[in-house]
């Protein structure tokens, strides 16, 4: 038989458990969620910038400029492998099923992948995560080039005349001054300048071996790239502190110069060496050193593609230049 003084007992432990059991106490504190950091956040800004090129480019679904249909057609290919890299979209609640929100992203593809440059390119200068720098650099340059490969492509197909061969700087606000050479006081160790010296200097050979070899406009067209690289590789050496290793000859195979397919197949090659090796070192450079070098990259890649065909079958760039060449070493 219970007392009333047991009864008292149960009702307090009653009581005590059941406000044990309620979802919320007033002496608990409201619950600290973790913040993402700042690479977080830039990482996720980048991977929703890549998105949104993607959802323009199934918004466009090829309609549009003979542009807009090649920058679709390279960055169709291209986006999906950066956002990979970037490691996919974040998703807060993967499992939930939450109600669809107008998306602020451009639709246009070709605004789409300009934000995505411009966008990747100025947090790439001031990331403070060395594999996300490289990476943003890397996707930066990529989505540069393909802007501007849109629009030769466009000017080609529209008949208007531009020179095959030309130097070509990077265009985008985040470098307001952009160069193919380094700045004053540039921290590029001299060992490194000397190589891309002597680098130009076998660029201009092969452009010498090739002219030789050919005939007319095609003649023409090496020799002014051959006059270009032979300024560059002057440019470097002329550098403080910089070794020349230039010499007068270099190897180049017949099979290199044969006729005029194989003579643009090598002239091809040779820009594409060169803008991997800018874009590699642009992608582990320092902020003050970033803009240069991805300059010289954008030259070499940029002129790489204009030798081939004006369509995006042969293009040459990677979705990621220089980074295959990172991971490499």
């Amino acid at each position: 038989m219970r007392t009333r003084h047991t009864w008292g007992i149960v009702a307090v432990v009653a009581a005590t458990l059941l406000v044990a059991g309620c979802s919320w106490r007033m002496e608990t504190p409201a619950p600290q969620w973790p913040s993402p950091d700042a690479v977080t956040v830039m990482r996720d800004d980048a991977a929703q910038r890549e998105q949104a090129v993607i959802d323009a480019i199934a918004t466009a679904a090829g309609a549009g400029t003979p542009q807009a249909v090649v920058i679709a057609e390279i960055e169709g290919a291209a986006a999906p492998q950066r956002l990979e890299a970037l490691g996919g979209l974040y998703i807060a609640y993967p499992d939930s099923s939450p109600t669809p929100v107008a998306s602020a992203v451009p639709t246009d593809v070709v605004a789409a992948v300009t934000a995505a440059r411009d966008g990747h390119l100025a947090d790439a200068l001031v990331a403070q995560d060395a594999d996300l720098a490289s990476l943003l650099t890397a996707a930066g340059l990529s989505h540069a080039l393909s802007s501007w490969f849109a629009i030769w492509v466009d000017d080609q197909v529209a008949g208007e005349t531009q020179p095959v061969v030309e130097e070509r700087l990077l265009s985008t606000p985040v470098i307001p001054e952009p160069s193919l050479l380094p700045a004053e006081g540039s921290t590029t160790d001299e060992e490194t300048l000397s190589e891309l010296g002597l680098a130009h200097d076998q660029a201009r050979y092969a452009y010498e071996v090739l002219a030789a070899r050919a005939a007319e406009d095609e003649r023409e067209q090496w020799l002014a790239r051959r006059a270009l690289q032979d300024a560059r590789a002057q440019s470097l050496v002329d550098l403080p502190g910089v070794e020349d290793q230039r010499a007068a000859v270099y190897v180049l195979s017949p099979e290199q110069s044969g006729d005029s397919a194989q003579r643009v197949a090598t002239a091809i090659e040779i820009e594409n060496r060169l803008g991997a090796a800018y874009a590699a070192l642009a992608a582990t450079a320092g902020a003050g050193e970033k803009p240069w070098l991805l300059g010289a990259a954008f030259d070499a890649y940029a002129q790489a593609a204009a030798f081939g065909e004006p369509t995006d079958s042969p293009y040459p760039v990677p979705a990621l230049p220089g980074i295959e060449s990172v991971g490499s070493d």
